[in-house]
């Protein structure tokens, strides 16, 4: 059977209203393509992520306030949450192809999807905490085709003493694995897996310009724009909102630029902090022109980071309250640790300016080493 006519199965998250998920599905879809297969993705729906449970979360979250404000949040998703999924899910469904709907391991064990070759990743699909336990479809427990996984990830140090027989096993069923983040790696290697092998997130797969081309970007260069020169604030911490934006204030001043928002839905609390413009509700494009124009990023989001690295901007990230892992592998792996901050106020002139041309060389042989793991794989 030639290249062309294998048809390679993806399974990731894709349930989430969230850039940083569809963007690494949507290059790791390209890349495949690039090399020839025919793609398709595993439409897996998590039972927690419907509408419904969404609801019934925001009601029971006392953090957001009194009944009222529960209920406030409560009604918004069930008004929202679906139709802006739809609208970030898009920059992949209008490309690639889709299996039929499943939203159960019962389901997916008994009617598999018809691929040739399935590839499990990136995102925390390993992730048991984040996902309520071991979640067996993104562990590949099912189908009979060869089993890959690309730049998995799980956020954690280890795994749970208990967990650790089951994984071991789904494990052993994977003609090859690579993880996105280098403590992973080594934690693997001790666990007895010594051939995985450390990758770059997908969405670092597509360089910056590749990216541009994705969203037909063209660069706005009237006065009107030089005046309206911003940082940009992309946060996925909702807990810790009152650092990020005091933060992304005070340093804007110092640069003289506005503060920017994004986001897929609406920062509630933005405006108190003197934010310039929000984007709320956005699509994936808008999120990858704002990066692309932005003069100073600050984010709390792996992918955040990892864009304002791919686009060579200027930047700061905001430590996560968890998970952390994701963050620590990505900057040690670029030598930007002291762009990482958790607590603690910083004075941006005291950052040493980063040397992107080092880390573009960097960047340039990992992609080389990850594409070399994806060939590799299928061959």
């Amino acid at each position: 059977m030639s290249n062309k006519r294998k048809k390679i199965g993806i399974v990731t998250i894709l349930d989430v209203a969230n850039f940083g998920s569809m963007l690494q599905a949507y290059a790791l879809g390209t890349i495949i393509q690039r090399l020839n297969y025919e793609v398709e993705f595993v439409n897996y729906w998590r039972q927690d992520y419907t509408t419904k449970n969404k609801v019934r979360t925001f009601l029971k979250d006392k953090t957001l306030g009194n009944v009222a404000k529960r209920c406030l949040f409560a009604l918004a998703a069930l008004l929202f949450y679906a139709p802006i999924r739809i609208r970030v899910r898009h920059f992949v469904t209008k490309k690639f192809k889709f299996t039929r709907k499943y939203t159960s391991f019962n389901d997916i064990k008994n009617n598999p999807p018809n691929i040739d070759i399935g590839i499990f990743g990136s995102d925390q699909i390993w992730n048991s905490s984040y996902n309520g336990g071991i979640d067996r479809i993104f562990w590949g427990d099912f189908g009979s085709f060869p089993h890959i996984a690309y730049a998995a990830s799980s956020g954690l140090e280890s795994f749970e003493n208990n967990e650790l027989p089951e994984i071991k096993h789904l494990l052993a069923n994977f003609k090859s694995i690579s993880v996105r983040e280098s403590q992973t790696c080594e934690y693997l290697h001790n666990l007895g897996f010594p051939e995985v092998q450390h990758v770059l997130d997908p969405s670092l797969l597509l360089t910056a310009e590749e990216w541009k081309v994705s969203i037909g970007y063209q660069k706005n260069t009237s006065k009107r724009a030089a005046m309206q020169e911003y940082l940009l604030v992309y946060s996925v911490e909702r807990f810790n909102n009152d650092f990020i934006f005091s933060q992304a204030r005070r340093i804007a001043d110092k640069l003289n630029l506005k503060v920017y928002v994004v986001c897929t839905t609406y920062p509630v609390k933005a405006k108190k902090y003197g934010v310039d413009k929000i984007y709320a509700m956005a699509n994936v494009p808008v999120f990858l022109r704002l990066i692309a124009d932005a003069k100073f990023i600050i984010a709390s989001s792996f992918h955040g980071t990892a864009f304002a690295i791919n686009f060579n901007k200027d930047f700061i990230t905001i430590s996560p309250n968890k998970y952390n892992i994701r963050m620590e592998s990505i900057v040690k792996q670029f030598g930007l640790e002291d762009r990482v901050i958790k607590t603690n106020e910083i004075d941006i002139f005291d950052l040493k300016s980063i040397n992107y041309e080092t880390i573009n060389t960097k960047l340039t042989q990992a992609r080389k080493d990850s594409l070399s793991f994806i060939r590799s794989s299928l061959s």
